[in-house]
């Protein structure tokens, strides 16, 4: 049951990354504080305090990029993130985007017609006994 509860957590982390970045970004704030104030009682004063608490915290960018990875599919975002850097590139340039579609179109369609040949002549039941 874990399994599925957390598959249904990740995919539905896909589409609400900013609002749990959000949460991140404030709950990591607020740990950095509490171990601030806790270094200021001790004796500390603020500015080293502060240090001293990102120090033995560590660092806050790896904890968001871990906190990432965990909850979202990475393999999903990557793909994502590269499908709209392609779209943005085709839509920079459309003329070179006709021609390489175009191209491809043109590719797939002559592989497609050879092949099909190719199956029917060589590959298919000889006419006859």
């Amino acid at each position: 049951m874990d399994l599925i509860r957390i598959a249904v957590s990740r995919f539905a982390a896909l589409f609400r990354s900013r609002p749990l970045d959000a949460e991140l970004d404030e709950e990591l704030r607020v740990h950095i504080e509490l171990a601030t104030e806790e270094n200021v009682r001790l004796g500390m004063s603020r500015r080293p305090a502060r240090a001293a608490a990102l120090r033995n915290f560590g660092g806050v960018a790896q904890v968001r990029e871990a906190y990432r990875e965990q909850r979202g599919i990475p393999f999903l975002e990557a793909a994502a993130q590269d499908l709209r850097f392609a779209l943005r590139q085709l839509r920079k340039s459309p003329g070179f985007s006709v021609t390489a579609i175009v191209t491809l179109a043109l590719g797939i369609g002559a592989t497609t017609a050879i092949f099909s040949v190719v199956k029917t002549v060589l590959l298919g039941p000889l006419p006859g006994r």
